[in-house]
């Protein structure tokens, strides 16, 4: 199997200590260049600056790795950044100086499809206020139709930020049985996550 691009895009190109323990084949781009050959595939690792937004930089980024799968750097990473960065599809986001191990980590997850997020961020997204009269509103939605009508709940608790044995107690029946549902929404939905889907639910 090919190896994995990574590419480190900064307004320095300058390439931390760390980023090339992780990665000692990654290479630099900073947005200053006029010309580059740009892979088709691999991951790009974006470390925001204090001189653009959040979504004008991710923007950027974009015009150049317009199909790689995108990390997002930050020198001082907070909840309300992080919602900034999930909100312009990112994939992924850290400490610009997260350790070794964990850039193998993120690295790992984000190319299996996966997203890489903080415990604190995941909870308040999952938490953000969500009304059951919004969630009764959902039979207008395509994708609703893809689910039963016990899919479709869990679907729904899931979106409160309830976890599977809240669910099983909630419905009335077992772990085992609110992993299957869970499954069969992921993979009817195709979406990847709980995440994913408490998105696409309050989205809707």
């Amino acid at each position: 199997m090919k190896p994995i691009q990574h590419i480190f895009v900064s307004n320095s190109e300058r390439m931390l200590e760390g980023w090339l323990q992780a990665f000692p084949l990654a290479s630099s781009f900073s947005f200053e260049r006029t010309s580059l050959v740009v892979p088709d595939a691999g991951m790009v690792w974006l470390r925001l600056s204090t001189d653009a937004t959040v979504a004008q930089q991710i923007a950027k980024a974009r015009t150049y790795f317009s199909t790689q799968a995108l990390v997002v750097m930050s020198d001082m990473p907070n909840d309300l950044e992080a919602l900034a960065v999930f909100s312009a599809s990112a994939r992924g986001y850290c400490n610009t100086h997260a350790g070794v191990e964990v850039l193998g980590k993120i690295a790992g997850v984000v190319s299996q499809g996966g997203m890489w997020i903080g415990e604190s961020i995941m909870q308040r997204l999952l938490s953000a206020p969500v009304s059951e009269m919004v969630l009764d509103a959902l039979s207008t939605k395509p994708w609703v139709g893809k689910l039963t009508e016990r899919e479709l709940g869990v679907a729904k608790a899931i979106a409160l930020g309830c976890s599977n044995k809240e669910i099983a107690l909630q419905m009335a029946i077992t772990e085992r049985t609110v992993k299957a549902h869970v499954g069969a929404i992921f993979e009817k939905l195709q979406v990847r996550d709980r995440l994913q889907l408490a998105l696409l639910v309050k989205d809707s």
